[in-house]
């Protein structure tokens, strides 16, 4: 079916803008992102994602403030309207292209919480340089995905039970498009590649004047962890990409070559405790990080690895919210307990502070084990 877009000159393939290459159920287009106040007292992570094979768009907010994470979600029918980011009351605008876009989650009956945020960056994109690939045995597409991230600053209201808030704070966020593996579906569709890996860590930041941005996944096989391949490579070596940039208008970003980590976990084995990298670049500049936890938001309130709120799948129109008690030690394990089949959970997203010797900046550390 043609739609308003088709009238653009923007297509990619021999197919109307509703459709996409390949038809794969699991192609998505996706944003993310994750901003929290400097000394991590509010937390804030967003996803919004349109899959156009299962005509679904979908949307969660989660708000972390004191001992309590909230959550928002919602779903509604792509007819037509992919373009639209808005599901319910959760919508996104992108006001100057890398520069500037606006958040909002409209304020809602026994809903605790609502935003009006506005997320600016001084920094260029920083761009994969290889699309993320795996592939089985057979021919089924299991992982096929490019993507770019940006730094920048965080600013607008939060209303909280009826009380407003001023939110200033850092942040991050990423843009996704392609085919991604997700909860079970890729064990039904075919058996896992033995070269994808399991342990990930996926890191963000602005220290000083530039924006990191890598991620790295570790192979099951430990023998070859110490040899790099690009997020592409399939011979079970470590997984690596990355980049570091500069201002908009500056010399395009260097491509992150090697990463030497130390980090270290807190009893749980998952979150990330006290910890230092070092970042190694194509320009043989070497940049010694120590990484300082600040506040911790569980990604399952996004819906990865939720267990009714699934990306991807077709759910109709859906709206709901819910609130985490994270003073439960309980609640709090059953949350880094992600048994999705989703390879490469996020299941925590931690905000931290930064230091390259005595400039420091802040970022997101996204772990999965």
């Amino acid at each position: 079916m043609a739609t308003a877009l088709d009238d653009y000159a923007i297509h990619q393939i021999v197919e109307n803008m509703e459709l996409v290459e390949g038809r794969n159920p699991r192609w998505t287009d996706e944003l993310w992102f994750h901003a929290s106040s400097v000394d991590g007292k509010i937390t804030i992570s967003a996803h919004i994602g349109v899959y156009p094979q299962t005509a679904t768009m979908d949307a969660a907010v989660c708000v972390a403030i004191g001992d309590k994470q909230y959550n928002v979600r919602a779903s509604r029918v792509v007819n037509g309207d992919r373009d639209t980011k808005q599901v319910d009351g959760i919508s996104a605008e992108i006001i100057d292209p890398f520069k500037e876009w606006h958040f909002s989650v409209e304020e809602k009956e026994n809903q605790p919480v609502s935003l009006e945020i506005s997320f600016k960056s001084l920094n260029q994109p920083i761009e994969v340089s290889a699309p993320i690939q795996h592939r089985n045995d057979g021919r089924q597409l299991v992982w096929d995905q490019w993507k770019y991230v940006q730094t920048g600053n965080f600013q607008g209201q939060i209303k909280h039970k009826g009380e407003n808030i001023d939110f200033s704070g850092f942040g991050a966020k990423e843009r996704s498009w392609g085919v991604r593996p997700i909860l079970g579906q890729i064990p039904n569709l075919g058996r896992i590649p033995e070269s994808i890996g399991k342990k990930s860590v996926w890191f963000s930041a602005e220290i000083g004047k530039e924006s990191f941005w890598f991620w790295q996944i570790t192979p099951n096989d430990q023998e070859h962890a110490y040899h790099i391949g690009n997020l592409s490579d399939t011979t079970g070596r470590t997984k690596l990409d990355g980049g570091i940039s500069g201002e908009h208008g500056g010399e395009k970003p260097s491509q992150i070559v090697a990463i030497d980590s130390e980090l270290n976990y807190a009893k749980n084995g998952i979150l990330i405790d006290d910890s230092q990298l070092t970042i190694m670049d194509w320009n043989n500049s070497t940049y010694e990080v120590k990484i300082h936890p600040l506040a911790t938001l569980y990604a399952k309130g996004l819906g990865y690895g939720h267990e009714t709120f699934k990306h991807i799948e077709y759910k109709g129109v859906q709206y709901e919210n819910e609130e985490y008690d994270l003073s439960s030690n309980e609640r709090v394990n059953s949350l880094l307990d992600n048994q999705s089949g989703h390879l490469n959970p996020f299941i925590a997203e931690q905000f931290c502070e930064m230091k390259i010797g005595k400039t420091t900046g802040y970022g997101i550390v996204r772990v999965s084990n």
